[in-house]
């Protein structure tokens, strides 16, 4: 079973397993494979995970979009963890790039000695 996250992203089958009794199970209109999503995605536009398209996630019998609005309080520090994650995030790309230039340097000289052996 394809499966996504709250955001449409695609999850492994380990964690298809784990599907939870508040997520929303569900097919994909045009391609007909089941999707999962918290439920916390009622009612979002996500792209399906084995077609791409455009899909409307269901809001289940009973529920209201403001079920899943959050008090300020819980706004906010999802706020301030999204912050943490994002500069967490930035200073991975900063070792990530640093990492490429090293690799890089590290490829030209390799190259470099291959192109003096094949001078010889």
């Amino acid at each position: 079973m394809a499966s996504t996250d709250m955001n449409g992203v695609e999850i492994s089958d380990s964690q298809a397993a784990d599907i939870r009794d508040t997520d929303i199970v569900f097919d994909c209109p045009h391609c007909g494979s089941n999707l999962a999503i918290d439920y916390r995605g009622a009612g979002l536009q996500i792209n399906c995970s084995q077609c791409n398209k455009s899909v409307l996630v269901p809001i289940p019998d009973g529920m209201q979009l403001t079920d899943l609005d959050l008090n300020p309080g819980d706004i906010l520090k999802q706020l301030f963890a999204t912050r943490r994650n994002f500069q967490k995030a930035e200073l991975q790309i900063q070792n990530l790039k640093a990492k490429l230039v090293t690799m890089q340097e590290a490829l030209g000289a390799m190259q470099a000695v291959v192109a003096e052996g094949l001078a010889i």
